[in-house]
């Protein structure tokens, strides 16, 4: 680390402790993401309110200290060396608000570290639904808004209705409209703050009936006790990327501790302690194989953290 580097981490650490901001020093990122890879970061901070998230974010950028944002970790492939820089852990700052109801409909206000399985939670306990397609999913709201998650031919860009997104150093609040995503994909830069959703009032029993349904179908398909970031690759149009891997015959290809599922060929799963390089390599591999056979370039779903499939 560099002299003037390290004289930044200092006047953060006095800053952080001044907000009385929880942070860790040369944390492990392993054990945040769903895959459980990954080496530390400089400094781990947990954030819980807005005013200091905003505080520290205006920080980072002024003193151009590398940060990453880290939500639920389900689709993140993180170095084995780690992350020369601060990852902000959005595990505290979470909350839902209820903004507006009606007999019908009800819009929430929801912060960006929330979990999606809390939002169903909730939804159990006071009676709206419409989000159960996630499910099992272990993502927050502010991944799901940027990776647009979806399942069952549904996508979270369909319940948002407003996003306030960090950016320029500035706020700004955006009206959810249609063309603001593609595939798997927010196009709006920025860091996601909070959002409000409109879900449907629904009957408990209704609710719980299609969050049974949903987890049921996933765990016919995929290997969801299983440590893995969810589906590798995105699907291709009108296809699906798991189809093009199994019929490459590489369904429990093994690479280290790094295995292609048996059970869904679009899942990699860490056998104990795969390394990144191995996940690495096996994606290599998958892309070469269905390039040569389909003349297809399967593109990452994964984000990546210190690494790069280049």
């Amino acid at each position: 680390m560099k002299k003037d580097q390290k004289m930044w981490f200092k006047e953060l650490d006095e800053g952080l402790r001044k907000l009385n901001v929880f942070f860790k020093i040369d944390e492990p990122l392993a054990p945040y993401t769903s895959i459980k890879v990954g080496g530390p970061c400089r400094r781990m901070i947990f954030p819980e309110k807005e005013e200091y998230l905003l505080a520290i974010l205006k920080f980072l950028e002024e003193k151009e200290i590398p940060f990453f944002i880290l939500g639920g970790g389900s689709k993140l492939l993180v170095s084995d060396e780690g992350f020369d820089g601060v990852v902000i852990n959005l595990s505290k700052f979470r909350g839902i608000q209820i903004v507006k109801e009606s007999k019908e409909n009800i819009i929430l206000e929801i912060l960006a570290g929330t979990r999606i399985n809390e939002i169903i939670g909730m939804g159990i306990k006071e009676g709206f639904g419409g989000i159960e397609f996630l499910g099992g999913i272990p993502a927050t709201l502010g991944g799901a808004i940027k990776m647009n998650a979806g399942a069952f031919g549904n996508t979270i860009s369909q319940l948002v209705k407003s996003i306030k997104i960090f950016k320029n150093r500035k706020i700004k609040t955006i009206e959810a409209k249609e063309d603001l995503w593609e595939y798997r994909k927010f196009k709006e830069d920025g860091i996601v703050i909070s959002a409000e959703l409109e879900l449907k009032k629904m009957e408990k029993g209704k609710i719980i009936n299609l969050l049974k349904k949903y987890l049921e179908k996933r765990k016919e398909s995929q290997p969801l006790f299983e440590k893995t970031f969810g589906s590798v690759f995105k699907n291709p149009p009108s296809l699906y990327a798991g189809a093009l891997i199994e019929a490459c015959n590489l369904k429990g290809y093994q690479i280290g501790s790094a295995k292609i599922s048996e059970k869904h060929a679009n899942f990699i799963v860490n056998l104990g302690n795969a390394k990144a390089s191995e996940i690495l390599q096996l994606m290599k591999l998958v892309q070469e194989k269905v390039f040569l056979k389909f003349g297809i370039k399967l593109e990452p779903e994964v984000n990546f953290l210190g690494c790069s499939l280049q």
